[in-house]
């Protein structure tokens, strides 16, 4: 098993490589993303955030992408759905217990203090500037929900394991006193704190700071073979770094980081934003366009003066009303006194036109050219608009599938496994038994999704208009199709709710009564 000096070297060595990507990141903020500037640099409160910048279209078009990830992934109510595994068939109870699940999970996002929003408005722009954030997804105090917290990439360091996902992650914290004893004192049995941060220690100095290092790592690294034998997948280790010895020491079942990544690199656990990779030097470039095109617009609007030497009496006045003396003996004839130099405006169109042609690469690096829904500039029939939004799908699916299955899947799956392990859904025994012991998945629902999932539906109306028309010239036609089972499909597919599809022994049962009066009926009629 490791001991603390051993982790504490361990995750020292993290630090140390995750180090030579911080001057990369302090750039990128500088130039896009100012309130995180302080990778490198001391920051003050109260400092300018962009007082080195001339041009902010590079930071509009960073907190556009940025905001553009939750519009567009998590901002309808029913962002995702809980669904049945790959060639699982959960039945009615299954699929109402998984319709429950969804909106229990939708509630322990929302909750109050779970922090949930403002974790991942803070992750998003992180991953839109940096290629990545790290969130941390773990109970609360109270551990009657859970809380998220997005964490400074400065702060945290991982690796990566053999299969390319996040194996360790390890974090600087500076917690005060209060908060560490608050934590970690009396009240938490499986914690140790040193006696400087004890009770009445705490109370006296209770907004002191600690360094505490945390770290979670597979246990295999760890070595603690009660937690290999229980099934525990990680180990959470706090570690105060003054006295080098554990904190607390708890196993788990999986990572409580998620650490989602733009673009990856092979060889690398640390990943890149693409549109802040293409547009650096566009973003350089601009700084230095507009600071000259402002300098020469300058010149045009006060353009420099030309004074003729022992003529001025003292300094030439630009003031409004302002006034300059000149020597009464002077013979104008000979020039004026005081004269604005000439300026040669040429180059200002030339420069404003590059500057829009900036503009216009700094969108394409950023996607805003193709985030916006398409404009419907004259009156279209169904089948145009329909066309439209199929392209406006294969624009834009490179660009947010891969946040939606990397970034949202690993914030769901980590919030169910361990809201599952608190019992925040409710007793395993109410799970029905088609879902027992098998796997779900996540399904989510987006601009680009809805039009995905009412295919079916769409596709439910052709048929039955074809149907229709072919049972004109043979009834027989309409055998060829499953019409309850279309339906079914047609209805989930739009994500009705499972109560309002009657179980199929109930739609037997009252077709065969239906049959029965039938037949009843048409005796009666004979006779």
């Amino acid at each position: 098993m490791l001991s603390p000096e051993e982790v504490t070297a361990l995750v020292a060595d993290m630090f140390e490589k995750q180090g030579r990507v911080l001057s990369l990141w302090q750039t990128l903020a500088d130039n896009f993303y100012p309130e995180r500037s302080d990778f490198t640099n001391v920051r003050n409160l109260g400092a300018e955030l962009s007082d080195s910048t001339v041009d902010s279209y590079p930071i509009l078009c960073r907190r556009d992408l940025g905001n553009s990830f939750h519009a567009m992934l998590r901002s309808s109510p029913g962002w995702f759905n809980i669904v049945q595994g790959l060639g699982l068939d959960p039945g009615r109870d299954g699929n109402m217990w998984l319709q429950f699940a969804t909106q229990r999970q939708l509630e322990i996002f929302n909750a109050e203090g779970s922090g949930y929003t403002r974790a991942v408005k803070e992750g998003d722009h992180d991953y839109a500037t940096f290629g990545q954030c790290v969130i941390s997804v773990e109970p609360n105090r109270l551990r009657n929900g859970i809380v998220f917290r997005n964490w400074h990439l400065r702060d945290c360091a991982w690796t990566e394991g053999e299969d390319g996902r996040i194996s360790t992650v390890a974090r600087k914290w500076h917690p005060t006193r209060f908060d560490l004893w608050r934590l970690f004192g009396e009240n938490n049995p499986n914690a140790t704190l040193e006696s400087r941060i004890t009770d009445s220690a705490a109370k006296k100095k209770p907004y002191a700071t600690e360094e505490v290092r945390h770290v979670v790592l597979p246990v295999e690294i760890y070595g603690k073979e009660e937690y290999i034998e229980a099934g525990y997948e990680y180990v959470s280790l706090m570690i105060d770094v003054k006295s080098k010895k554990y904190i607390e020491e708890t196993p788990l079942f999986h990572q409580m980081y998620i650490v989602p990544r733009f673009q990856t690199i092979s060889g690398s656990a640390y990943a890149y934003s693409p549109a802040t990779v293409a547009g650096l030097p566009d973003a350089r470039t601009l700084q230095a366009m507009t600071f000259t095109l402002l300098e020469a617009a300058e010149r045009y609007a006060r353009p420099p003066i030309i004074a003729t030497s022992g003529v001025v009496n003292g300094n030439v006045d630009f003031r409004p009303d302002g006034v300059t003396w000149v020597d009464d003996e002077y013979d104008e004839r000979k020039g004026s006194a005081l004269r604005t130099m000439g300026q040669d405006r040429g180059g200002f169109p030339v420069g404003s036109s590059e500057r829009g042609r900036v503009y216009e690469v700094m969108e394409r690096s950023f996607y805003l050219n193709k985030i916006n829904l398409p404009m419907l500039d004259r009156e279209m029939t169904a089948y145009e608009v329909q066309e439209r939004m199929k392209q406006y799908r294969r624009e834009n699916l490179p660009l947010f599938s891969p946040v939606e299955a990397d970034y949202n899947g690993q914030l769901c799956n980590a919030t169910f496994n361990l809201g599952m392990q608190m019992g925040l859904f409710g007793s395993v025994q109410d799970i029905p038994e088609s879902l027992r012991g098998k796997d779900v998945k996540f399904q989510y629902e987006s601009p680009l999704t809805e039009s995905q999932n009412e295919e079916k539906a769409n596709r439910l109306a052709q048929t039955s208009s074809m149907l229709r028309d072919a049972a004109e010239l043979d009834r027989g036609v309409v055998d060829n199709v499953d019409m309850d089972t279309a339906i079914q499909d047609a209805i989930r597919g739009i994500n009705s709710p499972e109560s309002w599809l009657v179980p199929p022994e109930v739609v037997a049962e009252r077709r065969r009564m239906d049959a029965a009066a039938a037949q009843a009926q048409a005796q009666g009629a004979a006779a």
